[in-house]
């Protein structure tokens, strides 16, 4: 995008809906997890509940069959034991009465009476013992338990089915049977005199029932024993006990109470419809939630995303408000003032950098604006000098007519003049199109000691006419990937810098070595020297060390400043030791290809 507030406000709008859209769905997942926990922990009290109450009914059921038969079975012992004790009481009287109407009656009918007028009769008791076993059992083979004759008849229970067994006498039914009957199989006969029960579903015709077979004794009989032979009058208090009993069991009775399961099943089933609605509403409980969850987190997400898209702008405006005072300093600057009127200290950290690389670029701008200027100058002062020379000369060749002779000098005197032009204007070339990237390398095999001492023989002549000694010092043969021209530009430009800064009877060395893969360039002279404010501006374009020697020769301050430049496009470097009054070396190391 081509603007950074927008660019920025779309970015963090994306960045806080993917944010939003992550959390939500965070907290969406963990509440339906918890939910969902929740909903199978309601399930599993919901589905405990249920079975207790389906356990509790039917424990009810069996609680009230077992209490219905145990009242039943403890009605009929009553009933039996008040039949069998009058029984017998009718039996005493009877012997009583009839022991009186035979010799001597009076004697044993004390044998017929209760057992509190007969303390001191000695056993064995016949009469006991025959009474014992006349009354066992009371009930015999075939006989019907005729139970409506004692007290039973008004028991209609019309909620129970019941039966009474009491083998080998025939079974009781109460109304509500309507002639069906229970089996008394032998799984349901337990030990005799030993109180059971025993629970099961069966069917008593075509209705399904829940029965419980209780087994219970029959009816006890307790008979009076006479007491021990009297003891003798001395100890009698200390030693006669109370009268002993012997208790006679009748046949096991066994009581079968029933009841329809169909009210039972009713109740089942309405807890199971219960139990089905409870489980449907902590679902629908589940997914309210769920519903009512997913709404407030799109409400709240959308809430806050509208919020923050509104607030967005005017946060971005702000954050961007030092940019925008970066850029009217920088709107402030003009070809006049190259100075950035803006303090770094309030900028922000990320800002600081670029202000300081604007204020260096600046000061760049303002050097090379200043360079240009100076420049200009120089080469309006180079080409001035040969320019006037030669107008100079022109002028002075058409004030009159002279001789072919003077003709001839004067006209090399302008070429002399020009040719000075034209060096100084292929020298500005040659900078302008290393400035522009035009100039490129033409790589040959060269030997560079062959090159050198070439270079060497051009410049001997002038070296010699300055009173100089020129020596050239490298091994017989040093080949390398190179571009010739420039490397012979580059020797020929320090050899005439050390020529025309140096003194009389002076010496200049050449030497080429090759390094480790380096190729070393080494040009010493005895001249002058450099200074150390002069040193940091050698390579500067038309830059002079000493101006007074630069107006006799062809050189402008221009050599130096190419020869860093083809060193550079060559990607070696150069080194420059000197020392004032003593002379100067000038080290270049080429990379060898």
């Amino acid at each position: 995008m081509k603007s950074i507030r927008l660019s920025l406000m779309v970015y963090f709008l994306a960045l806080l809906a993917a944010a939003l859209l992550a959390a939500s769905l965070l907290v969406y997942r963990i509440a339906d997890q918890t939910l969902q926990d929740k909903q199978r922990a309601m399930r599993q009290l919901i589905d405990k509940q249920y079975s207790e109450r389906c356990e509790k009914e039917k424990a009810r059921l069996d609680a009230d069959l077992l209490a219905q038969a145990r009242s039943l079975a403890r009605l009929v012992q009553v009933q039996f034991q008040w039949y069998n004790s009058h029984l017998i009481q009718s039996l005493l009287l009877l012997g009583a009465l009839s022991n009186n109407l035979s010799p001597n009656g009076h004697l044993l009918a004390s044998s017929w009476l209760p057992q509190g007028l007969w303390w001191s009769w000695p056993e064995p008791n016949p009469v006991y013992e025959f009474v014992h076993r006349a009354l066992r059992p009371t009930l015999k083979p075939g006989v019907k338990l005729k139970l409506d004759e004692l007290g039973l008849a008004d028991i209609q229970a019309s909620d129970y089915f019941l039966q009474i067994d009491s083998p080998p006498s025939e079974p009781w039914y109460s109304p509500s049977m309507a002639g069906r009957s229970f089996p008394l199989d032998d799984s349901v006969l337990g030990p005799e005199g030993v109180a059971e029960w025993r629970y099961d579903d069966t069917w008593l015709g075509d209705t399904p029932v829940r029965r419980v077979v209780f087994q219970a004794s029959g009816v006890a009989r307790r008979f009076p024993r006479p007491p021990s032979p009297s003891p003798s009058p001395s100890d009698a208090p200390s030693n006669r006990s109370a009268p002993r009993r012997e208790t006679s069991r009748g046949p096991t009775i066994y009581v079968h109470c029933a009841a329809p399961t169909a009210k039972l099943d009713a109740n089942l089933a309405g807890f199971g419809q219960q139990h089905d609605e409870e489980l449907a509403k902590v679902a629908e409980e589940t997914r309210d939630s769920l519903r009512g969850l997913r709404q407030w987190l799109w409400g709240i997400s959308l809430a806050v995303f509208a919020a923050t898209a509104f607030g967005t702008f005017g946060l971005v405006r702000l954050g961007l408000s030092p940019l925008r005072r970066l850029s009217h300093a920088v709107s402030q600057v003009s070809p006049k003032d190259f100075r950035l009127p803006l303090d770094e200290r309030p900028l922000p950290l990320e800002l600081r950098p670029i202000a300081k690389r604007l204020t260096t670029t600046l000061d760049l701008l303002k050097r090379t604006f200043a360079w240009e200027k100076q420049a200009v100058a120089d080469i309006s002062h180079e080409l001035r000098t040969p320019l006037a020379a030669l107008m100079t000369t022109t002028e002075l060749a058409l004030r009159k007519p002279r001789s072919a002779e003077h003709y001839r000098e004067l006209l090399g005197d302008v070429y002399a003049s020009a040719q000075q032009m034209h060096q100084i204007i292929e020298r500005l070339l040659t900078l302008a199109r290393l400035d522009a990237g035009v100039d490129r390398l033409r790589i040959q095999s060269v030997d560079v000691a062959a090159l050198a001492q070439q270079c060497a023989d051009v410049v001997r002549p002038l070296a010699e006419a300055h009173s100089l000694k020129l020596t050239v010092k490298s091994p017989p043969l040093v080949r390398m990937q190179t571009d010739p021209d420039k490397l012979r530009e580059i020797i020929s430009n320090l050899l005439h810098n050390a020529i025309q800064y140096n003194r009389p009877d002076g010496t200049i060395d050449l030497r080429v070595e090759r390094h480790n893969g380096t190729l070393e360039v080494e040009v010493q002279d005895t001249g002058i020297g450099i200074t150390a404010e002069a040193r940091d501006r050698i390579f500067e374009r038309f830059y002079r060390g000493d101006p007074s020697r630069g107006g006799d020769d062809l050189h402008t301050g221009l050599g130096l400043a190419i020869v860093k430049e083809y060193i550079d496009l060559m990607g070696g470097s150069i080194d420059v030791e000197s020392t004032e009054g003593q002379g100067s070396t000038f080290r270049v190391r080429l990379p060898v290809r």
